[in-house]
């Protein structure tokens, strides 16, 4: 299964390499919970028990409304891509991040199905960093001038807030992954035209019904995964993880190192990954831990104290746009091992 929505530094690409590490474990953990690329390549789950956590209200709130109310979530989903709507959808989720991450915290049974739906929409067309951001409150009142007080360029090829365009090429095609049929009588990206019923009420079904069976079966995959939102250590404190028996930790934080992408996560950090490592040195040594760790080639302190790595390299997304920074650091990503990690011979650890 996949995640409905592209996202930096996915590892859906290694999760076999991961889950051949950690095994089977009773009780597993991932404090930075993304795209949920591993947790949902998990082979054979039979129901074991599973904590998922992430600081960013939004990311944690898509995954709650996909639990509970996936046909809502898709509706609010299921639309055309559209620059004007992007940029007032973008407005309504920056302005609205703070108040929904209290809301989780403060109700176990909170969520926003629209704003769900608008995350997964707007992210699904935009192209790399800066679609939310902590400090991008849009100032409504302040004589129109929206996200970051930026006034649309509107003689410089219409671009708007940030000059951000959906991009209509391979990537970026919008959540239902389609290019719109421009020259096919002007349908849109659906190329449905809607159904109405015999009455002439104007019934309108799904554009999109292969979204709403999508959205189900993560709803039905993600029902008895434990959805945290806050720090880290929300999940992490503690020597209790492992009260159930093994427990395996899948570690994939933003990277500590200078020279990469920045402000790619709405919570983003360069020193985050040190506190991880730290935090995995202390608890690598326990025999009931088995503990994965991504990173790029910045955690010696693990390897001198047993831990094992492998290197791998991206294959896409991000880090073929361009020239940039990403596509220089492909080659040094690296997935680290606790020394109680299953070993299956060399096949696993190739270093």
């Amino acid at each position: 299964m996949k995640a409905p929505f592209p996202y930096f530094g996915s590892k859906r690409t290694v999760a076999d390499k991961i889950w051949k590490a950690l095994g089977d474990p009773a009780h597993y953990i991932e404090p930075f919970f993304g795209s949920g690329a591993v947790l949902l390549n998990r082979p054979d789950y039979s129901g074991q028990t599973e904590t998922v956590n992430d600081k960013d209200g939004l990311l944690c709130n898509v995954w709650r409304a996909l639990q509970d109310a996936p046909d809502e979530v898709a509706k609010w989903c299921d639309w055309p891509v559209n620059h004007a709507d992007l940029n007032a959808r973008r407005i309504i989720l920056n302005k609205n991040a703070g108040k929904l991450c209290s809301m989780l915290q403060v109700y176990d049974d909170y969520y926003d199905a629209k704003l769900a739906g608008y995350w997964i929409w707007a992210a699904s067309c935009w192209i790399g960093a800066g679609l939310t951001c902590p400090t991008a409150i849009p100032h409504i009142g302040d004589t129109g001038k929206g996200v970051h007080s930026q006034i649309p360029h509107i003689s410089n090829s219409g671009k708007g807030v940030h000059s951000k365009i959906p991009h209509i090429s391979d990537s970026g095609k919008g959540v239902h992954s389609k290019i719109p049929h421009i020259s096919d009588s002007g349908k849109g990206v659906h190329s449905k035209i809607p159904h109405i019923s015999d009455s002439g009420m104007g019934v309108q079904e799904p554009y999109s019904p292969g979204l709403y069976e999508w959205f189900r079966e993560l709803s039905e995959r993600l029902r008895k995964v434990r959805v945290v939102c806050g720090d880290w250590t929300r999940v992490c404190g503690g020597n209790w993880q492992h009260g159930m028996g093994t427990v395996g930790i899948f570690f994939d934080p933003p990277y500590g190192v200078e020279d990469r992408a920045a402000n790619v996560y709405h919570c983003d950090s360069t020193t985050l990954a040190k506190d991880v490592m730290l935090w995995c040195l202390e608890h690598g040594p326990h025999p009931n831990y088995r503990i994965v760790l991504c990173g790029y080639d910045e955690h010696e302190g693990l390897t001198r104290a047993g831990w094992t790595f492998e290197e791998w390299k991206t294959n896409g997304g991000y880090g073929n746009l361009g020239q940039g920074q990403g596509r220089a650091n492909k080659g040094r990503e690296r997935i680290y091992y606790s020394p109680h990690c299953i070993r299956l011979g060399p096949g696993l650890f190739d270093v």
